[in-house]
């Protein structure tokens, strides 16, 4: 506030801003990923919810631009219109997901009782055969692994190659045979049935007879889906490895210590080249003559009391400043937003990998029973990764806590109070 006195008037110069230039938008203790904003949540309407991962990543904006975040006031109307629904529509989304994870913990919880129950059938039937003559015992395969015959490095051919030579005996048949119905076996189980019934009528009734209690079936048989849900789990498991990766390149899995020292690296870089910059050698100069056209127009207000607005020439000089502002703003968003495109850029592609394969997983596990093990195994684990899609959003956020400098005023008034 600045008192000037004329003759019989005090008058009150009350610019709407402070004269000092160097103001920076802070937020709360700095923490750029929980950018501080004046716009009431509760006030925006949130997109609609993404019906699953895919949709999710598919529907996320495209990243905020320089010219997005370098005023205040272009940052809260991006937030406003652009970012803040799609995050409303996220956290529904995730919010959606916790159910879905429950329900896959109560189908797999399920599914264990059951393979549990399996299990124990398998090894009953198992050793059934074993006892007929069917079927090698623990015993005698484990002989032949420390004997050697039988190595890791065999393929599945060679090591049933070794075991046709040394069980096919049990079956009364020759190796050639053995080897013939077991491959059998895995492709056509009726077939091999009515080949087994018609041409080794002895060996049909002994396994016949080991199986009855069992309803004849091999309770053990593996799902013919395994091979490809155990192809999505790989995939799932890189993924995953890679999202790890990802959030500590960029920080956001260490309570954004990591991600902070490098936003605050460029914002000390700000602070500590703004004073000696073009823009704020300019502003500077275009204030302090401002400052002094102010005083020398206060001196001319004689028989005038109340609010009295600066002249149009204030406005120009201000907008003039303002326009620095704005170019000294650009060049540093410009930088700071390359630090959370980079995060950005890392994570989308694998939520879109994860996305993908979780629907290819539904896709496969509609092909069969749905409470298999596997499948539900890898849909809990895409209900994991799917908890993780906020972080998505944290490049956008960081983005968002730009620290620009605010606008100065463009409008101000002098107070005339007279005695």
């Amino acid at each position: 506030m600045k008192k000037l006195i004329l003759m019989a008037a005090i008058m009150l110069t009350m610019p709407l801003m402070a004269q000092e230039e160097e103001v920076w938008h802070y937020t709360q203790g700095w923490i750029p990923s929980w950018y501080s904003t004046s716009i009431n949540l509760d006030d925006i309407k949130a997109a609609s919810t993404p019906k699953n991962m895919l949709e999710a990543v598919d529907r996320m904006p495209a990243f905020p631009t320089a010219e997005q975040i370098y005023t205040v006031e272009a940052k809260e109307k991006a937030l406003r219109d652009i970012y803040q629904p799609y995050e409303k529509a996220l956290f529904a989304a995730w919010d959606k997901n916790g159910e879905v994870s429950r329900d896959v913990d109560r189908r797999i919880k399920v599914a264990g009782e059951k393979q549990q129950k399996s299990n124990q059938k398998s090894m009953a039937q198992y050793q059934s055969n074993v006892n007929a003559g069917l079927m090698p015992s623990q015993e005698e395969m484990m002989q032949l692994y420390m004997s050697g015959e039988i190595k890791e490095n065999m393929s599945e051919a060679q090591m049933m190659d070794v075991m046709a030579g040394k069980f096919a005996a049990k079956w009364g048949i020759s190796k050639q045979e053995y080897i013939k119905i077991i491959n059998m076996a895995q492709s056509n189980p009726k077939g091999t049935e009515a080949y087994l019934k018609s041409n080794h009528p002895d060996l049909y009734k002994r396994l016949y007879a080991a199986n009855a209690p069992y309803g004849n079936e091999n309770v053990h048989a593996d799902d013919p889906r395994k091979p490809e849900f155990d192809r999505i789990n790989d995939g799932l498991l890189k993924a995953q490895d890679d999202l790890q990766e990802a959030r500590v390149a960029y920080g956001d899995n260490l309570q954004y210590s990591q991600t902070h020292s490098k936003y605050m690296k460029i914002y000390e870089q700000m602070e500590k080249e703004w004073d000696n910059s073009p823009e704020a050698k300019q502003i500077e100069t275009i204030e302090a003559a401002l400052q002094k056209r102010i005083e020398e127009w206060s001196l001319t207000l004689n028989n005038v009391k109340g609010d009295v607005p600066y002249p149009a020439w204030f406005t120009t000089e201000r907008q003039k400043e303002n326009t620095l502002i704005d170019q000294w703003n650009k060049r540093w968003a410009t930088k700071w937003i390359k630090v959370a495109e980079d995060g950005d850029k890392a994570y989308r592609p694998i939520f879109r990998r994860i996305a993908e394969l979780g629907m290819e997983n539904d896709k496969i596990g509609q092909q069969g029973d749905t409470e298999e093990m596997i499948y539900l195994t890898n849909k809990k684990l895409v209900c994991t990764l799917y908890g993780q899609m906020m972080s998505l959003y944290v490049p956008i956020r960081d983005a968002m806590a730009f620290p620009a400098i605010e606008h100065v005023a463009t409008t101000g008034y002098t107070i005339v109070e007279a005695f």
